[in-house]
Parts: structure tokens; sequence; C-alpha cells
């Protein structure tokens, strides 16, 4: 398993380390309101990526995983997604002339977003060309933060806007060149055909987006930019967090079908969320402070509780590429649109009160217990929640120990640290098949 993902994980490790250090420096430099108007832009572009994909990523890129006849469904995909793009950048430029918000400019990255097609790279088996080129994506547009936050100041948001769109066009460039096709197609006059026969599909995308990483795009209309802020500096960690588990997931695309596969998946996952347990709720106020200084002073708790939203995502890791491969979209769509419709009435309902810093979170763990039991009870999987839960009532031990040293040594870092290497030993130890076996081998 290592061998395979080391590589992957290599580049979306410091995509999301780039990412992590960039709203670290914001909120201690360049303030909140900055912070969230960066988290506007990140979810306004991913929200685009969602409405041009509509379905038509996912289910293309199943297509390249499944047929070795994919060229021909791909030609017509990028077609389709081309013009959808030209109405949505249309919008964006009405947008911004009405209400002269510069965010509405990332809109009009619609084309670009559209002539992408490095989905199709983990499809095609090449997921260490997608890494490498999702970390460019990140990597230009928050190093020109950093390098240009000191000259500035809280006046970034341009620089950030031109950068991103300059990695999502080298981006494709590229993209197009790893998957042996052209990088422009041209616009297609029966798309719409082409995106309804995905329907299903696409609303499930879209609503999979505002879930999470999307999720800023709605809390503007209901939340200060500072309160936005905040919480982009907690969700970056969460958006972090998935990503890695992501890894697993396209890592093993293909397999995902085999029998037990998912289970495997998902016990991996739990690993993971057990070594990111200890300085996400075990040392709260350490990684806090290591990260944030005193940007959150006043809510420490929220990072743990993103924890535990961290743990419902391991639970149910491989669930959504299982049903996506097994063709079942009506559970996706039910399950997702679901659980975004609970996740956006917390989120308004909360952000009339006096705790409305948290209503953001607690959106996101009520779509989170959504999404853990529709997709269990769903997918119709032997034993989906007790091998899961059985997994994790193994982990218990090495948890408590890690919290015993918490109570008895303190918050320390250095403490920290010696509990995260007492975490990994103990994985090396128990769980080293499970780590170091590929995920489709039969090793009990």
């Amino acid at each position: 398993m290592i061998k395979r993902v080391f590589w992957v994980a290599l580049f979306t490790g410091l995509s999301h380390l780039i990412s992590i250090i960039t709203i670290s420096y914001v909120l201690n430099n360049l303030g909140k309101e900055v912070a969230g108007y960066l988290g506007v832009i990140d979810s306004t572009i991913m929200l685009v990526a969602s409405i041009i994909s509509f379905g038509i990523q996912l289910a293309v890129n199943r297509n390249v995983a499944t047929q070795s006849n994919w060229h021909s469904n791909y030609r017509l995909g990028q077609s389709s997604r081309l013009t959808l793009s030209f109405f949505v950048m249309l919008f964006g430029i009405v947008a911004y002339l009405v209400e002269g918000n510069i965010t509405l400019l990332i809109y009009c990255y619609a084309p670009l977003v559209a002539l992408n097609g490095d989905y199709a790279l983990y499809g095609n088996g090449k997921p260490i060309i997608a890494a490498s080129l999702s970390f460019l994506r990140v990597a230009l547009p928050n190093i020109g933060i950093l390098v240009t936050g000191y000259f500035f100041g809280p006046d970034v948001v341009p620089v950030y806007i031109l950068l991103l769109a300059s990695g999502i066009l080298l981006a494709g460039i590229i993209s197009a060149y790893f998957n042996g096709v052209n990088y422009f197609f041209t616009p297609r006059k029966k798309f719409a055909k082409f995106y309804f026969k995905y329907l299903k599909v696409g609303l499930y995308q879209v609503a999979g987006v505002l879930l999470v990483p999307g999720v800023l795009v709605i809390a503007n209309w209901f939340y200060e930019i500072a309160i936005i802020g905040l919480v982009n500096g907690l969700l970056k960690l969460l958006i972090v967090y998935k990503g890695g588990l992501r890894i697993i997931v396209q890592t093993f695309f293909k397999e995902i079908k085999l029998s037990d596969t998912a289970n495997k998946i998902d016990k991996a996952s739990l690993l993971a969320w057990g070594l990111v347990s200890i300085p996400v709720i075990l040392f709260y106020d350490t990684t806090l402070q290591l990260v944030y200084q005193d940007t959150y002073a006043g809510y420490p708790l929220l990072l743990p509780l993103f924890g535990v939203i961290m743990l419902l995502s391991s639970f149910r890791n491989a669930a959504e590429a299982k049903a996506l491969l097994n063709r079942q979209d009506n559970l996706n769509l039910y399950v997702f649109t679901g659980a975004l419709a609970a996740e956006v009435i917390t989120i308004a309902l909360f952000s009339f009160t006096p705790q409305a810093i948290w209503g953001i979170p607690i959106g996101f763990l009520v779509g989170e217990v959504i999404l853990v039991l529709g997709l269990g009870f769903g997918l119709h999987i032997p034993g989906f929640f007790t091998t899961r839960l059985g997994f994790l009532l193994k982990l218990s031990p090495v948890l408590i120990l890690a919290a015993a040293i918490r109570y008895f040594l303190g918050p320390g870092m250095y403490v920290l640290a010696g509990t995260l290497v007492f975490y990994l030993l103990w994985v090396l130890v128990f769980y080293r098949k499970l780590v170091f076996n590929s995920l489709t081998e039969d090793f009990g």
C-alpha cells in the first residue's frame, strides 16, 4: 500500500501544508476579513467546478476507469463542459457589474475549469501526475499570498485571484498531454442532452461540494465575513484531512468494486483518524496555539468538534465511491441532498443566535451523521457499521494511553510529538499488514 500511495501523499500533503501555512499567516497577520474573502473565493471556485462537471466529470472518470474506449466519451464531456462554462462566465460578469464584488470574477474562470481534464488522470491510473498538478494549482496562489502579503497587506485578494487562474490553466495544459488528448475542444450545441444524461450524478456532486468545501458560498449569505474567516481557518484543516482520506480512495478507485476493499479502506482511514485525533482532540490547545496563535482563544473547543467530524468522514470514506462504481446514483443523490438540506438549515438557524460561530461546524456534523447513516444502510454491505465500530474499539487502547500521556505530562509541544511517535509505533506493530500491503490483497 505505502509504495503506491507515497508520491500521491507527498504531493497532496505539500499542497495542504502550503494551504495551512497560508491561512495561518493570513489570520495572524492580515486579519479575519481577508481570511474570509479567501475562503469565499476557494468555495466559489469549488462550486464553479462542480457546476461545470455536474455529473460529467464523475461519469466520464467512471468510464475511463472501467472502459478501454473512453476517448470519445471524454471528448463529449469536455465539449459539453466548455459550452456550459460560457453561461457560468456570463453570470459572473453580470453579477460583478451589478454588485462590484471582486470574488464574483471567479465565475469568469469557468472556461479554464472546463478545459482542465486532470480528473481523468485518476481513472487512467495516473494518480501521481494528478496529485502533482493539484499541488501546482494550490501552490501558485498560496505562495503568491505569502510572498506579496508583506507588500500589499490586506490587499492581496486580487493577487490570489490572478494566480489561481494561472494554476488552473497550467494544470489543464499539462494534464491534456499526459492523458494523450487535446487541451481545447469545440463547444457542443447539444450539451444540455449530455448533462441531462448524468443529472442524478450532477446533483449529488454539487451537493457534495456544497456540504464542505463550497459551504462558505452559502454561509456568506448569513454570516459576517470575519466569522467566515475564523471558520475558514479550521475548515482548511478539515479539507486537508478529507484530502488525505481521498488519497486512498483515488489510488484504489478501480479496486473499490472488489469484495471487502471498501472495508479495508475505511479501516485505513480510521487509522489515519487515530493519528489526527491526537493533535486535534487530545492536544487541541497546543495545536491551536502552534498554528493560529491566539486567534481562537475564545473558541478553543471548535477544533475538537472538527475532530469528531473527521471521525465520521473516516467511517464512510469509501462508501461514496462504492455507490458510484455500483451505479447506485439514486443513493448518492438522496443521501447527499438530504445531508445538504439539513446542514444549510442548521447553518441558517445558528446565524440568528449569539453562538453563530458554532453554526457552520455543527452544520458539518449534522451533514456527516446523515451521510454515514444513509450510505451505511443504503449500500447494504453486511456488517458495515459493526466492522468499523469493532475496528474503532480495537484502536481505543492506544488512544486511551495517548490521553493518559496528555493528562500526566501536560499539553507541551514535545509531549504532543512524543505521543504521535508512540501512536505510529503502535500502528507499525499491530497494523503493519494494513499499512504496508495492498488494500486489494486478502491478508485477513
